[in-house]
């Protein structure tokens, strides 16, 4: 692990250490992943967030950046300060090339096996690599069965599943993750040791024709008073001019949640509202490649990206990490 005098950066070494197969994921003990998915919800079922959390963006009054953009680094650039100061002054950070194609091609065939199971999760199999839901599951959402329902149907209609359906998936990504040197990381990134979340750690396939979705802020479902950073792995080409939709951004930093006003949603922010409201900063489309990494707090104002003439799927994995003492209890906690 090597650090340097702007922090924590990742080196060749650290990055070549593990990479994911289908050989590796499927060798994986299946009980034993399932068990500790489960320990690792557990520790936060009674955890309560602190009411006053020392948030690591501050707002910063009359700072305007030269430039509206999407900052781009290699992964080999990726370090702490560099990731901070990003968020802080444009309220993102992609990162090329963060993970090797050998993984995202596993990543791709897990997405598929994990997305077609929870879509026939009513038909009865037995425990898997990519579906075998630890036991807790359904207990540690507040409505419980209800909520658990509701929640799997949502991912289904859009296309996707959540991670710790498949808990040898999970647990794979993470070992994947630490290799690549992200929990130290968001270690430092938040002040603190980092958790996730059941709801917000999700495997992504894009159904299409593509339904027109809303710009939003997580914020406005999971709270501001809080500590967070989404990494969005694309698994193919998408965005811009792919063919597969990626995501529409505005590229600003923002220290609150835009008004819903005029929106389908409470939670969503209408197209007229963009238009208006940020039309000197134009959103824009960036084209991602497979294994970059997008990085965005709960404040980036972005959607799905929307056209009618989308011909291709896009795979993706999407992970939000919170600080250990300040998170969102209704996306359900969970502990790495």
């Amino acid at each position: 692990m090597a650090y340097t005098s702007k922090g924590f950066s990742l080196t060749t070494s650290i990055m070549s250490a593990f990479e994911l197969t289908t050989d590796i994921l499927e060798s994986r003990n299946i009980a034993a992943d399932s068990r500790c998915m489960g320990d690792r919800i557990e520790a936060y079922r009674t955890r309560e967030p602190t009411d006053s959390p020392h948030l690591v963006i501050q707002k910063q009054e009359g700072r305007t950046p030269e430039r509206y953009c999407v900052p781009e680094i290699t992964a080999a650039e990726l370090n702490v300060d560099r990731l901070r100061t990003a968020i802080a002054e444009h309220g993102a950070l992609l990162v090329r090339a963060m993970f090797p194609q050998s993984s995202v091609d596993t990543l791709i065939h897990a997405t598929d096996r994990v997305v077609d199971a929870c879509a026939d999760s009513k038909t009865p199999n037995p425990a898997n690599t990519y579906y075998n839901p630890p036991d807790n599951l359904s207990s540690i959402m507040p409505r419980k069965d209800r909520e658990l329902a509701n929640t799997r149907n949502f991912h289904c209609a859009s296309g996707s599943a959540m991670c710790v359906e498949a808990p040898s998936v999970a647990e794979a990504l993470l070992q994947l993750y630490e290799a690549h040197g992200l929990k130290q990381l968001m270690t430092e990134y938040l002040g603190e040791p980092p958790c996730l979340s059941v709801k917000k750690w999700v495997l992504r396939r894009s159904i299409l024709p593509v339904s027109e979705a809303g710009w939003h802020q997580d914020g406005a479902f999971m709270g501001t008073n809080l500590n967070s950073l989404n990494m969005w792995i694309p698994l193919n080409a998408c965005g811009a001019a792919t063919g597969a939709p990626g995501l529409d951004v505005v590229p600003q930093r923002l220290y609150e949640i835009v008004s819903a006003e005029g929106a389908q949603f409470n939670w969503s922010v209408s197209d007229s509202l963009v238009n208006g409201e940020f039309a000197e900063i134009r959103p824009l489309m960036p084209q991602f490649n497979a294994g970059d990494a997008f990085f965005f707090d709960h404040f980036y104002l972005h959607r799905t990206q929307y056209r009618t003439d989308f011909t291709k799927l896009r795979y993706a994995v999407e992970t939000w990490f919170f600080g250990a003492s300040s998170f969102p209890k209704n996306q359900i906690p969970l502990a790495w």
